[in-house]
């Protein structure tokens, strides 16, 4: 079990806290510029801006894509200054041949990127990496129908069962607490675990 919970922290940091990074930074840049003096008025329930079919990007000064966002649409709710996305797509590329990919059916963000959810059939992978000259990574996945992330206390969530993989091991759990400050990860509820045997020695 020891071995378990080593192989999720080295793991999870990166995948998540990456993932978050991306959605808080492209809101920032989408949102539009607050306006000097401007009248009171009640809250709408409806949407004040729409965004549809849409990708947004970001560069490097070196001009390489570092970021990309894809949307079948987007709404922004002026009443609670949140932001969704249907049809949720985005990938961060790193260093060389680095990338972490996720999708959900729905995106929320708060008006600060402090907070933020991914909604049905959520998906975050990052590939495998084994080329040399590079420390060697296995692939990673985690599914859930809902994923909650806090930014500030650097916390994720789900309260809903989840999927994890990493390279041949496979776990399930009804819950789930990512803190990657304390670099822990609490599954709760019915768990589950697959440990592939180890390679041979050479």
């Amino acid at each position: 079990m020891a071995r378990l919970w080593y192989r999720l922290m080295l793991y999870a940091p990166t995948l998540l806290m990456a993932l978050l990074a991306l959605i808080s930074y492209w809101l920032v840049r989408t949102a539009p510029p607050a306006q000097q003096g401007q009248v009171v008025v009640q809250p709408n329930k409806a949407p004040d801006y729409f965004l549809a079919a849409f990708t947004a990007q970001s560069f490097n000064p070196a001009g390489r894509v570092v970021r990309q966002i894809e949307g079948a649409t987007g709404r922004h709710f002026a009443d609670t200054k949140w932001t969704e996305i249907e049809g949720f797509r985005a990938q961060t590329y790193g260093e060389g041949t680095d990338v972490l990919l996720a999708q959900a059916q729905r995106s929320l963000s708060n008006e600060d990127a402090s907070e933020f959810q991914l909604m049905g059939d959520a998906q975050v992978l990052r590939p495998a990496r084994d080329l040399p000259g590079q420390a060697q990574r296995p692939r990673a996945v985690y599914r859930s129908a809902f994923l909650h992330v806090f930014a500030t206390s650097e916390i994720a969530k789900s309260h809903m069962p989840v999927e994890i993989e990493i390279g041949k091991h496979r776990f399930t759990a009804q819950s789930m607490v990512y803190d990657n400050v304390a670099q822990t990860l609490e599954l709760t509820g019915r768990v589950t675990g697959d440990i592939a045997a180890p390679p041979p020695k050479r």
